[in-house]
């Protein structure tokens, strides 16, 4: 795959043109599903010191994906063989396979009485610092497989010569835009705290208080689609 990608980098193209090509991966790297989810969850779950949270979270993902980056950027080389061995070797896909399997088994398990006050009582109230991390971390390991845009950015500031500090400086900047809508979603949460606390907080009362027999169709439906992914992947 990622031999393709180097085939379809251009060598004849001034820098504008190039910066527009990166703009555009990073916008295409922007619908990260991942991302996104956790920072819904964070909305939901969080209460206090929401931003730090969310904050932690997103800058955890773009450490991993910058640090990658910049290993790519570096030693082209090998790192290229190695992303290209984990993406033909298809762990991505198999892992949204297995889980989406996983899901719908879970899914067909029928809750016992007084299991749904259990499993209200199992859910966080809040989340630390170092669950941030490691959700961050996980994102990453899952999704950065599947971030073609941002190699053939780098790859195309490679092929093109771009000098260290104008080629991190770019990337600094694509890693900002690939986590924008979480951005914006904190921003909208600050400016305006008290309404959309009070839509989250009747949201999750109303998800609180639906029967577990209900949380386990949505469980099936996320599982079938994470399956429908992975199988895709794996027989492309």
């Amino acid at each position: 795959m990622l031999e393709i990608i180097e085939s379809l980098i251009p060598t004849n193209i001034d820098f504008t043109t190039a910066l527009l090509i990166i703009v555009l991966c990073a916008f295409i790297d922007i619908l990260s599903p991942g991302v996104l989810a956790i920072t819904a969850y964070i909305l939901l779950i969080q209460r206090e010191k929401l931003a730090s949270r969310l904050m932690v979270f997103l800058i955890s993902t773009q450490i991993c994906y910058f640090m990658v980056g910049i290993l790519v950027y570096l030693g082209v080389g090998q790192i290229i063989g190695f992303i290209e061995s984990v993406t033909n070797n298809q762990i991505s896909s198999w892992f949204y396979t297995i889980l989406g399997v996983v899901l719908v088994l879970i899914s067909f398990y029928k809750p016992k009485k007084g299991m749904e006050s259990r499993f209200l009582e199992w859910l966080p109230k809040e989340l630390s610092i170092s669950a941030m991390i490691i959700l961050g971390i996980i994102v990453f390991a899952i999704e950065f497989t599947t971030a073609l845009p941002y190699f053939y950015s780098i790859l195309l500031m490679d092929g093109l010569a771009f000098n260290t500090g104008l080629s991190i400086s770019i990337l600094l900047g694509y890693n900002v835009l690939m986590v924008l809508p979480s951005i914006i979603l904190l921003f909208i949460y600050i400016l305006f705290r008290g309404w959309i606390q009070n839509k989250l907080e009747k949201l999750k009362t109303k998800l609180l208080k639906a029967p577990l027999s209900s949380l386990l169709v949505g469980v099936a439906v996320i599982g079938a689609v994470l399956f429908n992914i992975g199988i895709r992947g794996i027989l492309s």
